[in-house]
C-alpha cells in the first residue's frame, strides 16, 4: 500500500513538474496581462507576452504601455526584455525603489510631468508623493538597452520643460542628448558612453567602468567631462577630467549641492572622481575673477549634512572677487555711507560642513591703503552653521598677523568674534599721503597691535555697527613728518620754515592708541603721538553705527615758536565726508589776548602767539597684556 501510494505521489510530482516546465517553456500564456495589472496599476503588455518565473524571472513582449488614470500614456515601449528578481520585487512593494536587472527595448517614449504641489500620474509609491521640489526615485536598472528613446520632461518643482532622445547602437556604444529650459535659462546635455550604462548601480554591483563624455550647458554655466563610469545617474566609478565655465562659483556648486560663495565668472578644470557618495576634486586650476587658485577636495555626501574637505592653494585671491558673498559688490542702501549693508547668505553655511586648509601666496585686500597679505596660511572649518578660521598666520608689509575669527549664524542675529596680533608691520608701506610738501614717507616704524571685538548682524554694517572690545596699536622704531607735526599744533613759524628748507622727519618717541569699541563707537582712552619737538592726543569717538567722525587732536610743543595759533583740530562729519576745522574756543581765546595786547602797543599783539614750549612727563608707550580667556 505505501509503495503504491509513494507511486502515485510520485507520478503527481512528475507531472506537476512537466507540466510547470511545459508552462515555463510556453511562456505562461495569458499570464503576462494579469500579473502586469496586478503589480502596477495602469501597466498594459500584449496577449502574446511570454514569461519567464523560474531561475532568471523575465519578461518578453512585443508591447508595453504604463496609462494613467486619466488614460494618458506615461511610457510606451516596443520589443521589450525585462529581467529581474523576486526579492527586488518584494522589497519594492515594501517601499524601496524599483530594481530591475535588465531593462531592453527597440523602442521607448516617456512623459513625466508633475504639478507645483510635487503631484505626478505616474505609479510611486505613497511615501514617495507629497510636495517637494526633490526629483522622484528612479528605478535601478542594473542593463539599460534602449534603441530608439523618446522622453518629455514637464516638472514645475524643479523649474524644468525638456525633451530627450537616446540610443544605443549596435556595437554597444550609447547617445543621449536633452534640450529645455531648467529655472528660465536654456538647457542642452549631450551625453555618450563606449558601451551600455547601468541607469543607477546597486551596491553589491561589479560592472567594470565604461568610457563616457558629458558636455552640459545651462544659460552662462557650461560643464564637460570625458572619463570613465559604471553607472549614469549615481555616477559610480566615475573618473575624468573636468570643465566648468559659469558665472559664479556659487553657480557652479548649486547643481551638485555645494555652498559657494557668488563670485565672478569662474573657468576651473581638475580630476573628478566618485565612489560611494564621495567626490574627489583634485589637481583643481581655477581662475575666479582676477584671482588664481588650486587645490585639492573631497565632497563626501553620506552624511545628513554633507563635508567638504581638502586643501585651497595658489595665489593671489583678491578680495574683490569674494566681494558678493560679503555683501560688498553693491553700494550701501542708505544715502551718505560707505559701509556694504547687503545681507550676507548666512542660511547657506547649514546647508554643510567643512574642513579646509588654505595655503595661499597672496591675498590681495583690494585696497592701495593695505598691502596684499603674502603667504597666508590657516584653516577654515564650518559645522552646524559655526564658521571658523583658525590658526591664521600671514605676513604683510614685512611683519605678521596670526589669529582667529568666527561667525556662528545658529543665535539671531549671528555672532561675530576677531582676535588679531599684529606684530612689525611697516607703517610707512602703507601710510602713503599724496602730498608732495611732506617727505617721501610721513610717518614710519613697525606697528603692533592687539584687537579682540565681537558684534551681532546680518551684514558688514550691522557687525561693524555693532562691535565691542579692546584695540590696542603701538608704532616702535619710528618716525614722523616735521611738517606735519608743525601742521597739526599749527606753528606757523616752524611750518613756513620747513616749507623752505624742505621737510624731514623726526624720531618718534611713542605712537600708541588704546581704545576700545562699545556698540559700534570706537572711543581712545589713550592716544598719543610724541616726538622731540610735539605731543600730540587724541580724543573723541569713531561711530560705525552712525559712520560719523568727532576727534579731536590736540598739540603741546617742546620747544619756543615765535608764532603759533596753538588751537586744537578736529575731525569732524561722515566717513563719507570728513571735514577738518580749528576748535573755535581755543582760537577765540588767543585773538581776545592779541586784541587787549595791541590795546597797549600794537607790535605787543604778537606776544599772544608766541608759546615758549613746555616740559612734559615721559609718555608710557606699551601695550597692555592680553587678558587671558
Amino acid at each position: 500500500m505505501k509503495r503504491k501510494t509513494a507511486l502515485v505521489a510520485s507520478a503527481i510530482a512528475v507531472a506537476a513538474l512537466a507540466a510547470l516546465g511545459g508552462m515555463e517553456l510556453a511562456g505562461w500564456p495569458g499570464l503576462a496581462p494579469r500579473l502586469a495589472a496586478r503589480s502596477v496599476p495602469g501597466l498594459q503588455v500584449d496577449a502574446d507576452s511570454r514569461l519567464r518565473l523560474l531561475w532568471h524571472p523575465q519578461l518578453e513582449a512585443s508591447s508595453l504601455r504604463l496609462v494613467a488614470a486619466q488614460g494618458e500614456t506615461l511610457a510606451d515601449a516596443r520589443a521589450v526584455v525585462l529581467g529581474w528578481s523576486w526579492l527586488d520585487l518584494w522589497r519594492w512593494h515594501r517601499g524601496d525603489v524599483l530594481r530591475l536587472r535588465t531593462v531592453k527595448a527597440d523602442a521607448l517614449s516617456l512623459d513625466w510631468q508633475r504639478d507645483a504641489d510635487g503631484r505626478t500620474a505616474w505609479p510611486l509609491p505613497e511615501k514617495r508623493q507629497g510636495p517637494s521640489d526633490a526629483p522622484a526615485a528612479v528605478p535601478q536598472i542594473d542593463r539599460l538597452l534602449i534603441h530608439r528613446g523618446t522622453a518629455r520632461v514637464s516638472d514645475a518643482p524643479l523649474l524644468l520643460q525638456a525633451n530627450a532622445h537616446f540610443s544605443t547602437d549596435a556595437d554597444g556604444r550609447w547617445r543621449a542628448d536633452v534640450k529645455g529650459e531648467l529655472r528660465g535659462q536654456q538647457l542642452a546635455l549631450d551625453a555618450q558612453a563606449s558601451a551600455g550604462l547601468a541607469l543607477l548601480s546597486p551596491a553589491d554591483a561589479d560592472e567594470p567602468p565604461v568610457r563616457l563624455a558629458v558636455d552640459l550647458r545651462q544659460g552662462p554655466q557650461h560643464l564637460s567631462f570625458e572619463g570613465a563610469a559604471s553607472s549614469l545617474l549615481d555616477a559610480r566609478a566615475l573618473d575624468g577630467q573636468l570643465r566648468v565655465r559659469g558665472s559664479s562659483l556659487n553657480a557652479v556648486g548649486r547643481p551638485f549641492g555645494v555652498t559657494l560663495p557668488n563670485t565672478p565668472p569662474v573657468d576651473l578644470a581638475g580630476r573628478l572622481q566618485h565612489e560611494a557618495g564621495v567626490w574627489r576634486f583634485g589637481a583643481v586650476r581655477a581662475q575666479v575673477g582676477g584671482s588664481r587658485l588650486g587645490g585639492d577636495f573631497a565632497f563626501d555626501t553620506r552624511p545628513r549634512r554633507p563635508v567638504l574637505s581638502g586643501t585651497l592653494r595658489g595665489g593671489p585671491l583678491r578680495l574683490a572677487d569674494l566681494g558678493p558673498a560679503i555683501g560688498a559688490d553693491t553700494p550701501p542702501s542708505r544715502a551718505d555711507r560707505v559701509l556694504p549693508d547687503r545681507p550676507l547668505d548666512l542660511p547657506a553655511l547649514h546647508m554643510m560642513d567643512a574642513n579646509v586648509d588654505v595655503a595661499l601666496k597672496q591675498l590681495d585686500l583690494g585696497t592701495t591703503a593695505l598691502e596684499p597679505l603674502s603667504p597666508v596660511n590657516g584653516r577654515v572649518v564650518l559645522s552646524s552653521g559655526v564658521l571658523t578660521l583658525s590658526q591664521l598666520k600671514a605676513g604683510v608689509a614685512g611683519g605678521r598677523i596670526a589669529g582667529s575669527a568666527q561667525l556662528d549664524t545658529q543665535p539671531v542675529p549671528p555672532i561675530w568674534r576677531i582676535s588679531l596680533d599684529a606684530n612689525d608691520l611697516a607703517v610707512e608701506r602703507w601710510f602713503k599721503p599724496d602730498m608732495k610738501a611732506l617727505t617721501e614717507h610721513p610717518l614710519t616704524g613697525q606697528l603692533k597691535g592687539q584687537i579682540d571685538v565681537q558684534g551681532r548682524g546680518h551684514s558688514t554694517a550691522e557687525l561693524l555697527a555693532s562691535l565691542s572690545g579692546p584695540v590696542q596699536l603701538r608704532v616702535e622704531n619710528g618716525s614722523v613728518s616735521h611738517l606735519l607735526t608743525e601742521a597739526i599744533g599749527l606753528d606757523i613759524a616752524q611750518g613756513l620754515g620747513m616749507l623752505l628748507k624742505g621737510d624731514s622727519n623726526l624720531p618718534l618717541n611713542c605712537a600708541r592708541l588704546d581704545g576700545s569699541f562699545t556698540a559700534g563707537v570706537l572711543r581712545p582712552r589713550t592716544a598719543i603721538v610724541d616726538n622731540r619737538d610735539s605731543r600730540i592726543d587724541l580724543d573723541g569717538s569713531i561711530s560705525l553705527a552712525s559712520e560719523t567722525l568727532d576727534l579731536r587732536a590736540v598739540a603741546s610743543p617742546k620747544d619756543f615758536s615765535p608764532l603759533t595759533l596753538r588751537a586744537p583740530l578736529r575731525l569732524q562729519g561722515s566717513l563719507a565726508d570728513p571735514r577738518v576745522a580749528l576748535e573755535g574756543r581755543s582760537l577765540g581765546g588767543r585773538a581776545v589776548a592779541a586784541l587787549a595786547l595791541g590795546a597797549l602797543a600794537p607790535p605787543a599783539a604778537l606776544l599772544a602767539f608766541v608759546d615758549p614750549g613746555e616740559k612734559l612727563p615721559p609718555v608710557d608707550c606699551r601695550l597692555a597684556p592680553r587678558p587671558k580667556s
